[in-house]
């Protein structure tokens, strides 16, 4: 899935992976500029 924002200058790419690798989170949380306590604010919404 590819994710657009405006002001990110690369689009955020989260692959359909059952388990996606930690690297992918820490690069999709820093170009999106989203701190991990928001990420798992985020994270816990979706459940």
């Amino acid at each position: 899935m590819i994710y657009t924002k405006r002001g990110v200058l690369r689009p955020i790419v989260i692959p359909k992976y059952t388990n996606i690798p930690v690297f992918i989170i820490k690069n999709n949380l820093r170009s999106g500029g989203i701190n991990r306590e928001r990420y798992f604010e985020l994270l816990g919404k979706c459940r």
